[in-house]
């Protein structure tokens, strides 16, 4: 139930910034919005990536660490998450998002919805893999084509 509770406000709250990046993008021009959009996104990924790797004393990430932190965040925030891992390599499966959901109940079209995620929490979690362990690589790798199908975002360990 917890799961399902955080996937509803969070797709209310991605709803409701939805309609405020829109108005933003009208007021300021597309370009302008999605360069603010990764610019604070990515900050905030950068904030929480240090906080996050000073709470848990992270030296360099390893995948069982990566994997436990990531299914922990993204349940949090109501994606369910499906995590195929390997030594060097983690690939998260997100079905269920609220993100998706949000955006698509403010109007959005997928390609518009696509442009948002790679853009802002594309980039956030980018700044976040680079804060906690510089030597990881984060790649957005690909996005769903409905509501039904999954994201996919990998994680690659350089050691």
């Amino acid at each position: 139930m917890a799961i399902e509770d955080a996937f509803n406000a969070a797709s209310t709250a991605f709803s409701m910034f939805g309609v405020f990046f829109d108005a933003a993008a009208k007021e300021i021009g597309k370009q302008k919005a999605n360069s603010l959009l990764s610019e604070s996104l990515g900050n905030f990924g950068a904030s929480a990536g240090k906080a996050s790797k000073e709470q848990m004393g992270i030296k360099e990430l390893d995948a069982k660490t990566t994997s436990s932190f990531i299914k922990a965040m993204y349940e949090g925030l109501g994606v369910s998450v499906a995590i195929q891992e390997s030594p060097r390599k983690l690939l998260f499966r997100n079905g269920k998002c609220p993100v998706h959901k949000g955006l698509k109940d403010a109007g959005y079209k997928d390609e518009d919805i696509e442009d948002f995620c790679r853009k802002g929490p594309g980039a956030m979690m980018n700044a976040l893999f680079k804060q906690l362990d510089p030597t990881v690589t984060y790649t957005f790798t690909k996005f769903r084509r409905s509501p039904d199908d999954v994201c996919e975002e990998e994680v690659v360990f350089k050691k």
